[in-house]
């Protein structure tokens, strides 16, 4: 197979892209996947750590720009669009995969302009805008949840795959390999494995008001001497007084806090938690659900809406509890979040709908789909 995927923008639209194409590399020895995606987004960074051969583009966003700018982005579509047009005849692609982000559109346009094959990944409860730009033509279309079934065309291919997650999280589904993650987790922060934990994160950036929530609330937490919180504070956080002084506070207190700024190896901390506090972008989902872990959303309010109907969708299930951020604070979500953990059986009931609704095998499904197709 000849595979081109395209996405880009935010970490939600790259890694599913990653993800099925590392898997199609290593079930098919014989494929070979080139990404497409803008030359300026972090796409280009991942897709080279990730050992995928990458092709960049000149875009922008279209959406929420004045007329001039608006104009700039739509000449330098036509030209990306062209571009990729070359591109896929060269590669002799034989399917290409949007997973979404105004920097897929161009390489979604070529292949149907081409006539190859295209299939989409929606990530997101409503469609995003290249979803429902392309969904007439595709050949399937890919979907995290049951429910965006109806928000499609009738006639369009859809089926419900999931959303691919990064192999080494997908990884910790299995139990031993959970233990074993665990362990390390416990090792490397310096954590007790009596303890519960709860996991604080806010994406790769942070998420300034969780962040402050954290803080608000330590000094409270001092003393308690069964729970310790594993803090993903973002880097631009990480150096902030805010933090040192919380931390400060806890000085002689039984609580364990282990602020971080950043983390790789994102497992270990799925691994080591018994609970997630965090935001509710669809990759943040995705990676719950797979590893089943129960989890206090605190959906970013400035997303267009996304990230609150991503939760609400999931919220049904249990497994999940969904807080709304107060303007600036998201201190409700902290405190909901350590009410859950100190509650016994309410935490055990959120553990078992988290695993009834694990969904791992995303990148499988997409790449079984594209193997159909092609």
């Amino acid at each position: 197979m000849r595979l081109v995927v395209s996405g880009g923008g935010t970490g939600g639209h790259i890694y599913p892209a990653i993800s099925v194409a590392k898997y199609v590399t290593e079930h098919q020895p014989d494929a070979s996947v080139t990404f497409i995606g803008s030359s300026a987004g972090p796409e280009a960074a991942a897709a080279r750590d990730a050992g995928i051969p990458f092709e960049g583009l000149d875009v922008e966003g279209v959406a929420g720009r004045g007329f001039a700018r608006a104009l700039r982005a739509s000449l330098k579509f036509l030209a990306a669009s062209l571009r990729c047009r070359r591109m896929l005849k060269q590669l002799d692609a034989d399917c290409v995969l949007g997973t979404g982000g105004y920097a897929s559109a161009p390489a979604c346009l070529a292949a149907l302009t081409l006539r190859k094959p295209l299939v989409l990944h929606e990530m997101n409860y409503e469609p995003g805008l290249v979803t429902k730009l392309f969904s007439r033509c595709a050949r399937a279309i890919a979907l995290a949840y049951e429910g965006t079934v109806p928000l499609l065309p009738k006639r369009a291919r859809k089926v419900v795959t999931g959303v691919p997650v990064r192999p080494d999280i997908e990884a910790i589904a299995d139990a031993a390999q959970r233990e074993r993650a665990r362990n390390e987790a416990v090792e490397l922060f310096g954590l007790e494995k009596e303890r519960r934990t709860l996991l604080v994160f806010g994406g790769s950036q942070g998420a300034e008001a969780l962040n402050a929530a954290v803080w608000s609330a330590l000094p409270a937490l001092a003393g308690n001497e069964g729970l310790q919180l594993l803090h993903l504070t973002g880097r631009k956080n990480f150096d902030l007084a805010e933090r040192e002084d919380a931390e400060n506070s806890l000085a002689g207190g039984a609580l364990i806090y282990r602020p971080v700024d950043y983390l790789e190896r994102m497992d270990r901390a799925y691994a080591v938690a018994d609970i997630a506090l965090s935001r509710a972008g669809a990759g943040t989902i995705a990676e719950l659900m797979a590893v089943g872990l129960p989890a206090v959303l605190v959906p970013f309010p400035y997303a267009g809406g996304h990230q609150e109907k991503n939760a609400r969708a999931l919220e049904a299930s249990g497994a999940v509890k969904v807080v709304t951020q107060a303007g600036g604070s998201a201190d409700a979500g902290m405190a909901e979040a350590i009410r859950v953990i100190e509650e016994g059986p309410t935490l055990e009931k959120m553990k078992g709908a988290a695993g009834a609704v694990a969904r791992p095998g995303g990148a499988k499904g997409i790449a079984q789909l594209l193997e159909e197709l092609r």
